[in-house]
């Protein structure tokens, strides 16, 4: 039955670009042309501004290269402190925000180095690209997939993040990825070099919400083909070997995924990734035991943004994730999933207010993060994003991102058997 559903979902999924060409094709012609919606080409893709890397390389002779094969290397550098403020030992005890778990103490939260060569799709002629990530530092424990660098130790370690080629196909606006590459899930990310939902290269907010460390994957490995309908539609397919799941696979057993995004504007955007197959177990490390290969998982994401006034954007991010089966988990709660309204408030280039209200909910008897019983958690995280001086060709490229942090639980899982969890924190990003 799961064999057929998914055959179903491949094909509606596949053919629905279609439907929508033909319903596009039954309007009226666009009056800024009369050679038909086909023949209009869309405006290219600006090449990426070249780094300090680039510049430094450049000045020392050695960019042209680079520049002639269409190579850009860029990275950055992040680093932060988080206080509990909630607990009575600040340096222990669980605080359920993942990667922000290291308290009273200053981290680096990684060094990430990324060469790339990008393709358009648009441009409907054969090209080659590829994107190799590879980061340092004490978010690299927390985003390992199965099977690479995953029998580390310590706070710090590495981890290949992003490794995939891009194929463009000849007259057809479609791309084709093979390798793995960050989570297409969520409306936020973990590097801070992907422009985010505000048009910043970096996160609004230093800490992550409870959906994007427990309701998404991290990290995705397969193949998956890009097709640009329009400057409006853009539609993905494909197959991966499940969360987080790269040179090993705990279950043999492929997933789906597929994406439809609608930008009807250069102010609004939408997005539905859709995700199903069998997932448990879900850590990484060498022998693990053999997966459920016939429970599955399936996974829904929206993401939608909406540009208000040029200073003033809003965001909502909606996850729902239901399992069929648990190993060692009876009842029927094994769901879990939450949803995230954002706002961000540009106040001159120098500071940039941010917030976050969250309600995440785990049915599943703490299955998703670690809690131990189900309980609804509610969060409201604001801080601000400052650039002190933006006009700078190397000091504009510091960010720093002061937050403060609240979190209540319907059950007391925090320290000391408390429902409420006060945390503040601060980061500071360099790019390169």
């Amino acid at each position: 039955m799961k064999k057929r559903w998914l055959v179903l979902a491949v094909a509606v999924w596949m053919m629905f670009p279609f439907v929508v060409m033909k319903a596009s094709s039954e309007e009226p012609p666009a009056p800024a042309s009369d050679k038909g919606l086909e023949e209009v080409k869309p405006p290219e893709v600006p090449a990426p501004t070249p780094g300090l890397l680039m510049d430094l390389l450049g000045k020392a002779g050695l960019a042209k290269p680079f520049d002639k094969a269409g190579i850009n290397l860029y990275g950055y550098v992040q680093g932060g402190y988080l206080y509990d403020i909630s607990s009575s030992s600040p340096s222990t005890g669980p605080t359920y925000i993942g990667l922000n778990s290291y308290k009273n103490a200053a981290i680096l939260d990684k060094i990430s180095l990324n060469v790339e060569r990008t393709v358009d799709a648009t441009r409907k002629k054969l090209d080659f690209g590829f994107h190799v990530e590879g980061i340092y530092g004490a978010d690299a424990a927390f985003v390992h997939s199965n099977g690479i660098a995953d029998n580390q130790t310590g706070r710090n370690q590495w981890d290949l993040l992003q490794a995939y080629v891009d194929v463009t196909v000849p007259g057809l606006p479609v791309r084709i990825r093979a390798g793995k590459w960050l989570a297409l899930e969520g409306f936020e990310q973990f590097s801070a070099n992907i422009y985010g939902a505000f048009g910043d290269p970096a996160r609004a907010l230093y800490s992550y919400s409870y959906q994007y460390l427990y309701a998404e994957p991290a990290t995705q490995t397969g193949v998956l083909v890009t097709t640009v309908l329009s400057p409006q539609w853009s539609f993905d397919v494909g197959f991966t070997r499940g969360w987080n799941q790269s040179i090993q696979d705990a279950n043999g057993v492929l997933d789906f995924l597929g994406r439809v995004t609608f930008t009807p504007s250069g102010k609004t955007s939408i997005g539905l990734v859709i995700t199903a197959g069998p997932e448990y177990p879900t850590g990484f490390g060498d022998n693990l035991p053999e997966g459920d290969k016939h429970h599955w998982w399936t996974a829904f994401d929206l993401v939608a943004t909406q540009k208000i006034t040029d200073k003033l954007s809003v965001g909502l991010g909606i996850d729902y994730v239901y399992a069929s089966q648990i190993p060692g988990l009876t009842g029927s709660g094994k769901q879990w999933g939450g949803i995230a309204g954002y706002v961000s408030y540009t106040i001159d280039p120098r500071f940039t207010l941010n917030t976050r209200l969250e309600w995440y909910n785990d049915s599943a008897h703490g299955f998703s993060n670690g809690a131990p019983v189900s309980a609804s958690y509610y969060e409201i995280t604001a801080g601000v994003a400052i650039k002190p001086f933006p006009d700078h060709k190397i000091l504009s490229k510091w960010l720093f991102r002061p937050e403060i942090r609240y979190d209540h639980a319907s059950q007391p899982v925090f320290n000391n058997g408390d429902r409420n969890n006060w945390t503040c924190s601060v980061d500071a990003l360099f790019t390169f």
